[in-house]
């Protein structure tokens, strides 16, 4: 059997080397990086058949703008996104789409190491199903609304106002109070309870990011 090259991208020191022990059980090469920058010099060095990336990488480039670019260095380079956003949409204003042919796991979704060595022999024989792409899984969190509402939310979770919220968007005060009113019916949040709606939609958010616990 031939070995893969396996290349960890993950800024969590401690991730990142139990992800790299658990490859190397199952029988690939690896070697790890803890930022785009490490990642491309390792890719320069290794030629991987596959990387394993996180989305949110500390200060630098995050996961997909590592991404991108690799796909215009070395396009046969397989992609498996490992994280905890539910879906490309979490990352940056605009968020992104993921490439056809990438897996993405969402670490609270893994079950056993089987499920990542899964994905990447998927992702090597270029047959990425439904079972590898949690960013398509209908139950995920926010999965209702939509790339815009998104990105408002995201900022309500920074504490933006709505003022400051329609000039980072380029639009009126009222346009956001209409955005933000959708996403709270959307999340089903009783406006007129006796909890703050906002905090609650902010919670919402970073729970489903990963940001804060469930409890």
């Amino acid at each position: 059997m031939i070995q893969r090259h396996v290349i960890v991208v993950e800024n969590e020191s401690l991730l990142r080397d139990l992800i790299a022990r658990t490859l190397e059980s199952a029988g690939y090469s690896v070697a790890t990086a803890a930022n785009a920058a490490d990642a491309k010099r390792s890719v320069q060095a290794i030629d991987p058949d596959v990387v394993v990336l996180d989305i949110e990488l500390g200060p630098g480039p995050n996961g997909f703008e590592f991404a991108e670019s690799l796909a215009r260095t070395n396009p046969e380079v397989g992609i498996v996104f490992m994280t905890n956003l539910p879906d490309g949409r979490f990352a940056g204003d605009e968020g992104h789409l993921i490439p056809k042919k990438s897996a993405y796991l969402r670490k609270s979704q893994l079950t056993d190491s089987q499920d990542l060595v899964g994905a990447i022999e998927a992702v090597i024989s270029q047959r990425v199903g439904v079972q590898f792409r949690h960013d398509m899984d209908g139950t995920r969190p926010l999965a209702k609304l939509s790339r815009r509402q998104l990105g408002v939310l995201g900022m309500v979770a920074k504490g933006l106002s709505n003022a400051q919220i329609a000039v980072e968007r380029g639009t009126t005060v009222r346009a956001v109070e209409g955005i933000i009113s959708r996403i709270f019916e959307a999340l089903e949040l009783d406006t007129a309870g006796t909890y703050n709606t906002r905090v609650e939609a902010a919670r919402t958010y970073l729970k489903a990011t990963g940001n804060i616990s469930g409890e």
